[in-house]
């Protein structure tokens, strides 16, 4: 990570690694930073099959805890939510299997450690 790089930068840069990261395991990434009226989710990928939505949370330290417990509850329904608009509005089968990951990034002075929680909730 660039030093200096500005708090509101965080999370682009942090989704930017994360795709990196997911396409190094083998995921096709489909679209970034998908938007309804539901909200939006950081990543729409395929993998083996699987339509998979991404949830990216990157943190420079553990003031707020482990990024990936900032996936609350309401974060869960409201991706699930924009989940099914997606695959309403790209006129996908409801037979594709359907899968919820998080990507953890944490950012400190020692380095990038990155997490992926596969089927996460």
């Amino acid at each position: 990570m660039k030093k200096g790089i500005e708090k509101r930068h965080l999370g682009s840069w942090g989704e930017e690694r994360a795709a990196e990261f997911l396409r190094r395991k083998g995921y096709k990434v489909l679209e970034r930073n998908f938007r309804c009226p539901a909200g939006e989710v950081d990543i729409v990928a395929w993998e083996k099959g699987v339509l998979v939505f991404v949830e990216v949370k990157t943190r420079r330290g553990l003031a707020y805890g482990y990024p990936s417990e900032a996936v609350t509850p309401a974060k869960r329904k409201r991706l699930q939510r924009i989940a099914e608009h997606y695959i309403r509005r790209r006129g996908i089968g409801q037979e594709i299997p359907v899968r919820f990951d998080v990507v953890s990034l944490m950012v400190s002075k020692e380095g990038e450690r990155l997490e992926l929680i596969k089927d996460a909730f």
